[in-house]
């Protein structure tokens, strides 16, 4: 069930937003980044926050016209069917990404931890957790977030400092000739992974205080760490690796985890312990679309059914589960996501906003 009132602080948003744009951009980014841009990925990286700020800027906007939290504008601001269909392909949204979500989480556990153990195994108790997580709503989450933030944004800034004995400069000086091959493609890499921000229109009925421009205010501090956190990430990866190597690493940031040794018995498995900083960002990311998949779900259900309903959880969990392991099993799939989400679900979330806001209902 949903548990006490179902609101946030600014802290709590503050930091959910952190998670869940930092870690699968500091896993993920980096070799793409690479292979586009080479050196020349820090520019793409500094744009492509921007434009996160500014897609968020555009949000608060969006906000202040509908002068609620968005499942609320689509129930009563719109068309019936049409605040239905939006419901919907949020859903879908949501469970597809939650989907790709544990099917890298899962391979990232499979791959640094477990590589024996049945694949999916491991993804059904990732996503039977995160399912339980969803269970009790976004206030009970918020304040494990809450807590753990220091516990794993302090050993991630120790690894990166230790990374600094290994750098070489060489590798990254051609950062001062400007090359813009491909920085378009770079930035827009990187504002992908930050479009979990269009989730922030629901956030006015989840938060304690109900003001669109206090919502920009305290994300956009979020955006500008997680970038300030990934620029940094990089520049070290670029350092240790250069920019030929750190294009044919799957995960370089825990490659490069694993050459840093710590003198001390109990120092020696930090890499251990650091690689909770991924686990749980991930699981964060993958909590925040299953969240969103159920929550579509239940706003399409009658309104004298306040309480999550088990199928509720179970439909979209299931789902998630499914998409997973198909992207696993048939690596097409992963290509026809990444597809989706390249040329369509960006879109979607830039444009139906304001479409929203122009055919609302007059009062």
């Amino acid at each position: 069930m949903y548990v006490n009132n179902g609101k946030i602080s600014s802290r709590q948003t503050l930091r959910l937003y952190v998670f869940d744009l930092m870690g699968i951009a500091t896993l993920l980014l980096p070799p793409y980044l690479a292979k586009l841009c080479g050196a020349s990925g820090i520019y793409a990286i500094a744009l492509g926050t921007g434009a996160g700020l500014i897609y968020l800027l555009y949000l608060g906007w969006i906000m202040k016209k509908m002068g609620t939290d968005m499942a609320s504008f689509l129930h009563e601001g719109v068309n019936v069917w049409l605040g239905k269909l939006v419901f919907v392909l949020i859903m879908l949204h949501s469970i597809l990404t939650a989907g790709f979500c544990a099917y890298v989480f899962t391979n990232l556990m499979q791959y640094s931890l477990v590589r024996d153990s049945s694949y999916a195994v491991i993804l059904l108790i990732i996503v039977a957790v995160a399912a339980y997580a969803v269970s009790g709503g976004i206030e009970s989450r918020a304040r494990v977030y809450e807590v753990m933030f220091w516990f794993i944004l302090v050993p991630y800034v120790a690894m990166m400092l230790a990374s600094v004995r290994d750098f070489e400069w060489v590798y990254v000086e051609s950062v001062l000739q400007f090359d813009s091959t491909n920085l378009g493609k770079g930035t827009y890499l990187v504002f992908l992974l930050l479009t979990p921000l269009f989730f922030s229109l629901f956030l006015i009925g989840e938060k304690e205080k109900n003001y669109g421009r206090n919502i920009v205010k305290t994300i956009s501090v979020s955006v500008l760490f997680s970038g300030v956190i990934l620029l940094g990430s990089y520049v070290l990866l670029l350092g240790n690796f250069g920019a030929k190597s750190l294009a044919s690493l799957r995960f370089p940031v825990v490659t490069l985890m694993s050459t840093i040794q710590f003198e001390g018995n109990f120092l020696k498995r930090m890499d251990a312990l650091m690689l909770a900083v991924w686990f749980f960002t991930l699981f964060a990311l993958l909590n925040l679309h299953l969240h969103y998949g159920v929550r579509m779900l239940t706003e399409l259900s009658p309104k004298e059914k306040k309480r999550l309903q088990w199928w509720q959880l179970l439909l979209p969990t299931v789902a998630v589960f499914l998409v997973a392991y198909a992207i696993y099993l048939d690596r097409r799939f992963l290509n026809l996501f990444l597809g989706y989400y390249s040329y369509g679900a960006v879109p979607f979330m830039v444009v139906v906003p304001a479409f929203l806001v122009l055919v609302r209902r007059k009062k």
